[in-house]
């Protein structure tokens, strides 16, 4: 089973196909760019399953320094853990 470590971003991208919050972080331009590379670095993961409960926060990092498995963000924060169905 292989295991992969995504940020917010891709959460919210693989969830609910969502880039809203970029646009706090980013330009427009910068947003359309980023956009275009996370759709390709995820599609490469797919077919993804979540693999963590935020009420136990099994499978949950509040803080990481490890980078984004599915946009390869080096940006430290929150990471969640997907298996690869």
């Amino acid at each position: 089973m292989e295991i992969f470590w995504l940020c917010e971003d891709c959460l919210q991208t693989v969830a609910y196909d969502d880039f809203s919050a970029l646009s706090l972080y980013y330009s427009e331009a910068e947003v359309e760019q980023r956009i275009t590379h996370m759709r390709t670095q995820l599609q490469d993961l797919l077919p993804l399953s979540a693999d963590f409960d935020p009420h136990t926060g099994a499978g949950f990092e509040a803080f990481s320094t490890r980078p984004c498995e599915g946009c390869q963000s080096s940006l430290h924060g929150a990471r969640h853990r997907f298996t690869r169905l």
